[in-house]
């Protein structure tokens, strides 16, 4: 049998500014809830199947990523204030202009090689994108509300400048299908200073979280210590002021409690068990026979 292939990849160890596994897990789940959203949000508004999924988190200087989107990619710019810096979005051309011809009616099965997107393009693919980075926005805001908003669209990758050169970025990479189009790749790469607060403020949520859980832990405890007050109760009856009036010290009432049927054990009032009377020693006493749960 065939072994599989495995992908080896190079790792500087003199590097410290790279995220741990678990920053990345967690920042890679916010992006599979925004993956959903946007497959929503663009089928509904192409009225067409389409699909966004999360393919991989990488660690890259923005040189290298961008050496690699240098030919035929549309570049959308957006910061997510008060997160720090400014963000990327990276869509291929062809795809783009799928996208414009789809919302302008069409099939969006053409050949767009060649072309770029006009003044008029990007218009209607304002509102799109904007959809898109507000749906980002609402995932990531469960570690930072933000407020995302669409800076700029770019055709060329040099004048996209989102890092310096040899800073560190993270890139999300999607699959990335429109309508019955071929499927191609889309990525979302987020400087290191805005995704240095995602983590700090993922690090301090679950701080939080942890001290409420404790909080909470030590609650319950202390609601079992509470004292309440247990009665059990007999069954009331019935009688008349003529009859109150001749009551005499020594006298005995009738309980009409019938052989066999439990008394109803109560705690603050509340029905909590049913119970038959025994002896403990030469003490009388109560046996429970059934919890009553509400």
């Amino acid at each position: 049998m065939p072994q599989p292939t495995k992908t080896v990849r190079s790792h500087d160890f003199r590097r410290t500014d790279l995220l741990e596994r678990v920053s990345l897990q967690a920042i890679g789940g916010l992006l599979e809830t925004f993956a959903r959203a946007a497959t929503q949000h663009l089928t509904s508004t192409l009225r067409q199947q389409c699909a966004f999924t999360l393919d991989k988190l990488d660690q890259v200087t923005w040189r290298d990523l961008a050496d690699e989107l240098e030919n035929g990619i549309y570049f959308f710019t957006f910061s997510l204030s008060p997160l720090a810096g400014r963000a990327v979005l990276a869509i291929p051309i062809e795809e783009v202009l799928a996208i414009v011809d789809l919302r302008l009616a069409g099939a969006g099965d053409d050949d767009f090689s060649g072309r770029v997107p006009s003044e008029i393009d990007q218009a209607f693919l304002a509102p799109i994108v904007e959809g898109l980075i507000g749906e980002l926005g609402q995932a990531l805001a469960r570690i930072q509300a933000s407020s995302p908003r669409l800076e700029a669209q770019e055709g060329n990758v040099q004048f996209v400048s989102i890092a310096s050169p040899a800073e560190m970025c993270m890139a999300a990479r999607f699959s990335f299908t429109v309508a019955s189009r071929t499927p191609s790749h889309a990525v979302i790469c987020l400087p290191f200073p805005m995704v240095r607060m995602l983590v700090d403020g993922l690090a301090a949520r679950t701080s939080l979280e942890t001290r409420q859980e404790a909080m909470a832990e030590s609650t319950r405890h202390r609601l079992f210590e509470v004292p309440l007050d247990l009665v059990f109760q007999f069954p009331s009856f019935a009688t008349t002021p003529a009859e109150l009036l001749t009551l005499r010290v020594g006298d005995s009432l009738g309980l009409g409690h019938p052989k066999g049927r439990p008394l109803e054990v109560r705690a603050e009032g509340l029905l909590v068990a049913l119970a038959h009377i025994c002896s403990s020693g030469v003490h009388k006493a109560c046996e429970i026979t059934e919890e009553v749960t509400r």
